[in-house]
This record gives C-alpha cells, sequence and structure tokens, in this order.
C-alpha cells in the first residue's frame, strides 16, 4: 500500500506544469508587438459636483433645524422640561394621574367574586341540562 501511495505521488508530481506566461511569444521568431490602441479621455465634470453646484444655484438655502427641534423629535417633551425646569410639581401629579389611570384600567379588566362565581354556577347548569338531555335520549 505505501509503494502504490508513493507511485501515485510520483505521478501527480510529473504532471504537473507550471503556468505559462500568457504574454510570452508563442513562437520564438514572432516579434512581440503592443495591440492596445491609444485612448484619448475628456474630463467632464463629476455628476457630485453638478448636484452641488445646482444645489448651491437654488435661492433658497438649505433649513438646518434647530437643537430644540432635534431634541423634540428625540423626546417629545423635553423642550418643555428645559424650558420650565420649576414645573415639577405639575409633571409629579401627571406621572400620579398616568400611574393611577393605569392602575384602574386594569382594576376594570379583572373580573371580581360575584363576577366569577355567577360564571361558574352558569356553566354548571349548562352541564346540568347536557346531562339531562343524554339521560333522556337513552
Amino acid at each position: 500500500m505505501l509503494y502504490s501511495l508513493l507511485a501515485m505521488l510520483f505521478m501527480a508530481n510529473d504532471t504537473v506544469t507550471a503556468p505559462r506566461d500568457s504574454l510570452a511569444p508563442q513562437v520564438a521568431d514572432s516579434m512581440r508587438v503592443d495591440t492596445l490602441k491609444e485612448v484619448t479621455v475628456q474630463g467632464g465634470r463629476l455628476p457630485l459636483e453638478k448636484a452641488i453646484d445646482k444645489n448651491l444655484q437654488q435661492k433658497v438655502p438649505l433649513r438646518i433645524p434647530s437643537l430644540g427641534e432635534i431634541l423634540e423629535k428625540v423626546a417629545p417633551g423635553i423642550n418643555d422640561k428645559i424650558t420650565h425646569p420649576f414645573a415639577i410639581k405639575q409633571r409629579k401629579m401627571e406621572r400620579r394621574k398616568k400611574r393611577t389611570r393605569k392602575i384602574l384600567e386594569h382594576y376594570d379588566q379583572v373580573k371580581t367574586f360575584d363576577d366569577l362565581l355567577r360564571e361558574a354556577i352558569q356553566r354548571e347548569a349548562l352541564l346540568q341540562e347536557e346531562k339531562n338531555v343524554k339521560k333522556e335520549q337513552q
């Protein structure tokens, strides 16, 4: 097995050939000739430069948003808090109202003991009716 492996390696080594140079002349007596044509490039303006010039020629200047507008986009209501720093009491009341409203909404969604008891009684009544109907069918 070792001999066959060595024999395969030697055969594989013989079959590897060096890559040919594509620019090397194919025939020894031929001359190397440059086949590329001369190209003339005429300079023009880039599309980006044209767009910038067009924008600069407009009468309406670009509008840069103020710091307050940027802050208002990021965090609505922040301008009021910055410009009225002493309105702490009002903001505290708003937070309490919001928390209370959330608690009341949750409280309205929760079923009371009476509601749960009423539903259980209705379910039992339905089960009793179904049992009676099955007994009558038999």
